[in-house]
């Protein structure tokens, strides 16, 4: 019964997501919603999913279908996208509800359903079923490492395509607007929260290690 649960809410998060982060691809591939988004349909599929709200989401969503047929999985791969994908699903919707919501207005329902989704629905999903479920002890210094490299690659990925594009997913790192010294200090602060979020993650896992 409990891991019936646990296997179907991790499902139904997986589903959610994907299914979202669908609908919003399939949009940014047939509409160019702002006139500052690539103008080509590719363009804006890769504009689309340079934003680290959809890769943290789809970490999310790929880590809980992993749990799905493997609860108990222990693989350094899992490891590391279920810790990017949780501390990722949080600094997004901290990110977006306490700084970007005033600015972000969706242009129809459909789309305000998608973002709520990504940014508020989602997040609380994740982060109950892994601290009521886990899988837990699964947060080691090799895994942080990993998981810290992967996000350095992709603020280098944003600025170089930036640099070449002029093209930024969040106005707090576009640095054709505000320089690269405030964007880099901006970027500097979303990795020192990264860690911070990681070391939290990792204080719970212990004590729920001790129980």
């Amino acid at each position: 019964m409990f891991v019936m649960l646990n296997r179907s809410i991790n499902l139904f998060i997986a589903v959610l997501a994907i299914t979202v982060i669908g609908i919003e691809s399939y949009i940014y591939w047939h509409v160019q919603l702002r006139p500052w988004q690539p103008a080509t349909p590719i363009g804006r599929l890769v504009f689309y999913y340079s934003f680290f709200t959809v890769l943290s989401n789809f970490m999310l969503a790929l880590s809980c279908l992993w749990l799905v047929f493997k609860p108990n999985c222990n693989r350094f791969s899992f490891k590391v996208i279920r810790l990017n994908g949780l501390v990722g699903v949080i600094i997004t919707a901290l990110v977006y509800n306490f700084i970007l919501r005033a600015i972000h207005r969706p242009p129809n329902a459909i789309l305000t359903f998608t973002n709520e989704s990504l940014h508020v629905v989602l997040p609380i999903l994740g982060i109950l079923s892994w601290l009521i479920w886990g899988p837990f002890r699964r947060i080691n210094f090799n895994v942080i490492i990993g998981s810290l490299l992967s996000m350095l690659t992709y603020g280098v990925y944003i600025f170089v395509r930036g640099y070449f594009t002029n093209q930024y997913p969040y106005p707090f790192i576009n640095v054709t607007r505000i320089g690269y010294p405030k964007a880099l200090l901006a970027v500097s602060m979303v990795v020192g929260l990264f860690l911070g979020l990681v070391f939290l993650l990792w204080v719970i896992e212990r004590l729920r290690k001790r129980k």
